[in-house]
């Protein structure tokens, strides 16, 4: 009798719970819909938060997993578009410095042919290479001997004597520059005709030298242009102004320092004069 009564008490346990759901499962399908919603919504309240949170969750992780993929794409874009701008910014970079050089050229002739000192045709050429140490002061020019330049042609920037071609190659040529110690070039002053010879001196200067200490008297800021004497300088080319008078005590001439009409050290373009 009591293993009848336990066998009874172990059915209901188990066939209870099964049973209540599945009647109220049948229930709700005969009953009217409109009774069995309003019941599916109250008990289903309670789950809202959770759901929620679960609906959340997977919208953002939908989202993260479309982010990735767009944000790699995004970045491999802002990488390519940031070299387009570097590459652009370049080819700006040169064709500033080109559009200079162009102005620079066009300056240079336009001086040359409006001061009419000179007849010969002149030869465009860019500076490559500069030498400025204490006992050289030249520069290399892009133009040589397939261009016409022979040794001793002058160079001009500016309609001002920059210096000479002391060396010449097939496509390149070396200047000798004013300031340069080995540099020499017969000149007067400009508002007296007193005459000397313009020699190099240290970093950028040059000096008048030769002059008689009994001439007329110079000031500073007087013209020094070139003398046509040894046919190797034309006549009346601008090369500096006076600075100062350098003290020779004991010397029957005087040597007046000099600022050159243009800084050879710092030339981007010149002009050779042909022969």
């Amino acid at each position: 009798m009591r293993i009848r009564k336990n066998k009874e008490k172990r059915f209901l346990k188990i066939f209870l719970p099964t049973f209540f759901p599945l009647v109220i499962c049948l229930s709700l399908l005969v009953v009217p819909s409109k009774f069995s919603n309003h019941i599916k919504t109250t008990l289903s309240w309670p789950l809202v938060p959770i759901q929620k949170t679960f609906l959340t969750a997977g919208t953002a992780a939908r989202n993260t997993l479309l982010w990735i993929p767009r944000s790699w794409n995004a970045s491999s874009r802002i990488k390519d578009l940031e070299e387009d701008v570097f590459m652009l910014e370049n080819m700006v970079v040169a064709q500033k410095a080109t559009v200079d050089r162009l102005q620079t050229e066009l300056a240079s002739v336009t001086e040359y042919y409006r001061e009419g000192v000179l007849n010969q045709k002149p030869l465009m050429a860019n500076v490559v290479a500069y030498d400025t140490s204490d006992l050289r002061n030249s520069m290399l020019i892009d133009v040589g001997s397939s261009h016409g330049v022979t040794e001793d042609s002058v160079v001009i920037a500016d309609a001002a004597l920059v210096g000479t071609v002391s060396t010449v190659g097939k496509s390149t040529s070396r200047v000798l520059l004013i300031t340069d110690p080995a540099s020499k070039v017969p000149a007067r002053i400009l508002e007296t005709e007193d005459v000397g010879v313009v020699e190099g001196g240290s970093g950028d200067t040059c000096r008048l030298k030769y002059l008689s200490r009994w001439g007329q008297r110079v000031e500073k800021g007087y013209k020094v242009v070139s003398s046509s004497i040894g046919d190797v300088f034309p006549d009346a080319l601008f090369i500096a102004t006076i600075a100062d008078d350098i003290d020779s005590e004991g010397s029957p001439y005087r040597t007046l320092r000099l600022r050159p009409r243009v800084n050879p050290n710092r030339m981007n373009t010149v002009m050779v004069l042909k022969k």
